[in-house]
């Protein structure tokens, strides 16, 4: 494992971004970009020590980028979920609709299907580097739910904890800071993905995941309501 970093400009200490990738050619120059914007890239080159790792140090972002089974990536990816609520960014080697809503099912926040240019590269970094050094979220309490960002979960009224991904996290935060507000998509794709255009196909997906789940989890299934152009949290 190789860390690289380089000294940030502003006071407070850079932004970790934990990098696996298994391709010798590649890994330096993923590291390379990362170093250059101030950041600390923590690169890892070996599959099977990645799977080992237990990130006793947690990152602020976390880059996969393997030539493996998909079977492994997936694994790889839920075992990084399980440890952290970091955002998850998985590289892929094809544009395959099945793998790609596995890998969201297994808690990663973005895919990006290859092959990818440094600049895009670069790019999908800075933009979730932005959303870790945007206002810390605070703690939320509305209905039966309470949201904790320290561990990035929701609490129900008789205690099941239900573990979010990033992006699950910060629409369900945004939701319940006004119950019974009709927040529309491009309002929610705005605050959540920083997009300026909503992206419905990718809303919806994260909406379904995250009623699965409170539902699962707590019974609770009917917390977020669908409404024309957008979404709202219901107003207990």
């Amino acid at each position: 494992m190789l860390m690289l970093n380089a000294p940030s400009p502003n006071t407070r200490s850079p932004l970790r971004v934990y990098v696996v990738c298994d391709q010798t050619a590649t890994a330096p120059i993923w590291g390379y970009l990362i170093r250059e914007k101030g950041l600390v890239a923590i690169l890892e080159t070996v599959v099977d020590r990645a799977m080992e790792h237990a990130l006793e140090d947690v990152p602020d972002l976390i880059v996969i980028d393997i030539n493996a089974s998909h079977a492994q990536r997936m694994e790889l990816c839920k075992r990084y979920r399980a440890l952290s609520s970091s955002p998850i960014l998985l590289f892929l080697p094809a544009s395959n609709e099945s793998e790609i809503l596995d890998a969201y099912q297994a808690g990663v926040d973005e895919c990006v299907v290859k092959p990818v240019s440094p600049a895009i590269f670069l790019a999908k970094i800075l933009a979730w580097v932005r959303r870790s050094w945007s206002q810390p979220m605070s703690p939320l309490r509305t209905g039966p739910l309470r949201l904790d960002p320290a561990h990035r979960s929701a609490t129900a009224v008789a205690g099941q904890e239900v573990r979010l991904t990033n992006l699950e996290f910060r629409l369900l935060h945004l939701l319940m800071s006004r119950p019974g507000y009709v927040f529309k998509a491009d309002e929610i794709m705005q605050t959540v993905w920083g997009m300026e255009k909503a992206d419905l196909a990718l809303l919806k997906n994260v909406v379904y995941r995250l009623r699965k789940k409170l539902e699962e989890e707590t019974g609770e299934a009917a917390l977020i309501q669908t409404r024309p152009g957008g979404y709202s949290f219901l107003d207990l």
